[in-house]
């Protein structure tokens, strides 16, 4: 198709929406960035620079709507855009896909709360109180109920927008390595406010060290994605991660409140969620694609290719 044929159809198409659905079509990662680092970043960034970082729950309230309005948002209308109705029940089907298998759910209850409390210890030492009933009484307030509220209010969604929209369109054209590489500085600068809460040169080095962690963090999540299709199961792993460590703003995590005052700890998830993307990408050699056999949910062909003759991004 010429570039005059597209540029005509682009003028006459009554179903075109105009310059910026066609921005949109061609350009969706782009899209959403441009969304996710503006408007979506207001509202964490408000409460930071009126220094109001120390209310626990106002912080919290921000980081929830910057989810919701900043990640998932952008996702859903961005998919429906370029993808059509079809594409967006495709995107919300992996995102409620629970059937998984046991060894999965296993996995993220045992395997990554077990080590991320080991590398707690290694790097806050013995608990100040190690009894068998504070440490049991301690998981209800301080890891399940953490987990409950950032599950079900930030990760699973941030995970939708994160892993279901960004990383799984790059990896359909970069493959899943590249993808997660590309994704971990990205997905690192979402939390440019609350880094630089720590002050600005702490905040920069805090900002770079996640944005290193966040590599092996992004392969282990992409790899489970990739094997199972299911968005709540990544948001699930990332959400015992934060729980077991730092809680949801307003409770303190399971090692936060072993180790109150102390925080050092804090980095513990962000360690274990390291060493274990580094194990699943020696164990896989690096091939961390689609099983075989495994059948997801595909993401139609964009309707606006046909309509408008250019598909410039995946």
């Amino acid at each position: 198709m010429s570039a005059a044929s597209v540029n005509q159809g682009s003028a006459t198409d009554p179903g075109d929406g105009g310059s910026i659905i066609r921005f949109i079509r061609r350009r969706p990662l782009v899209s959403f960035f441009l969304w996710a680092y503006t408007v979506g970043q207001v509202l964490p960034w408000s409460v930071m620079l009126a220094g109001l970082a120390d209310r626990a729950w106002l912080l919290s309230g921000s980081v929830v709507l910057s989810t919701l309005i900043g990640l998932l948002l952008p996702a859903l209308v961005i998919t429906r855009i370029t993808d059509g109705p079809e594409g967006l029940r495709a995107l919300w089907r992996r995102a409620v896909k629970t059937r998984v298998g046991l060894a999965w759910y296993a996995a993220a209850f045992l395997l990554v709360p077990a080590v991320t409390l080991a590398v707690g210890v290694l790097l806050g030492g013995t608990p100040p109180d190690r009894s068998a009933g504070f440490l049991l009484t301690a998981l209800v307030p301080h890891f399940l109920l953490p987990l409950v509220v950032t599950f079900v209010l930030i990760n699973w969604w941030e995970e939708v927008a994160w892993m279901g929209f960004v990383q799984t369109r790059l990896q359909d054209r970069r493959g899943p390595l590249l993808a997660a590489l590309i994704v971990a500085p990205l997905f690192a600068l979402q939390h440019s406010s609350l880094a630089a809460g720590q002050g600005l040169l702490p905040g920069a080095v805090l900002l770079l060290l996640l944005a290193v962690l966040a590599v092996p963090f992004r392969i282990a999540v992409g790899w489970a994605y990739n094997h199972t299709g299911s968005l709540f199961l990544v948001g699930l792993v990332h959400a015992i991660g934060n729980a077991a460590t730092s809680g949801d703003g307003i409770n303190a995590g399971y090692l936060r409140h072993l180790y109150p005052g102390n925080n050092t700890v804090t980095m513990a998830h962000l360690l274990a969620m390291f060493l274990l993307g580094l194990l699943v990408l020696m164990l896989t050699r690096g091939r961390i694609n689609r099983r075989d056999g495994l059948t997801l949910p595909e993401r139609p062909p964009p309707a606006a290719a046909t309509a408008h003759g250019t598909w410039d991004e995946s």
